[in-house]
């Protein structure tokens, strides 16, 4: 029983396709065309002023024209006026956030919220309950308001998006129609 056992993997080990030997709900890019993408917004980006006490800013993210996108997670991180950042100086920016998404011309929020309350550090993301979709050729517009006391300005401002793409129409998919 043992050589016939042996013989019998042994064959279905060699003529087995390759997508029966991966785990379910991976990303594959040669095959779909998904994988994972962080897109980020800086509203303090060199050319912009630094977000000071009572100051907006404002961001613009395109979505590429080919993915959709998927938005899982986001974190923020920030500095203020340049200082170098340790574990312990991690800075909560006190700054509220609007965000837009053009492909469905509508606000993700009635208000702007602060930042903490949809962001945190790359320890901690925030997790998105479902995936937020965001298609093809969008663009989301964010408004950033500092509302820190006097004194404080933040230079640096990453806001990321944490999530995957996927190819509006998959590489196969061409294959597929035909067949």
């Amino acid at each position: 029983m043992g050589s016939n056992m042996q013989t019998s993997m042994a064959a279905g080990a060699a003529s087995a396709p390759r997508n029966n030997m991966m785990a379910p709900n991976i990303f594959d890019p040669r095959t779909d065309g998904s994988d994972y993408y962080w897109y980020i917004a800086n509203p303090t980006n060199a050319g912009v002023s630094p977000l000071a006490p009572g100051a907006t800013g404002n961001a613009s993210i395109q979505i590429d024209a080919g993915t959709d996108f998927y938005w899982i997670a986001t974190t923020i991180q920030a500095d203020i006026s340049g200082a170098v950042l340790t574990e312990s100086t991690d800075v909560i920016p006190l700054v509220t956030v609007l965000i837009n998404d053009t492909g469905t011309s509508r606000n993700l929020m009635n208000a702007p919220i602060p930042i903490g309350s949809l962001a945190g550090d790359g320890k901690r993301p925030y997790r998105i309950v479902r995936p937020r979709l965001f298609r093809a050729n969008s663009i989301i517009n964010l408004t950033f308001t500092s509302y820190v006391a006097a004194g404080t300005t933040y230079t640096n401002l990453y806001f990321t998006l944490h999530g995957y793409r996927r190819l509006v129409t998959p590489p196969n998919a061409s294959n597929m129609a035909g067949s």
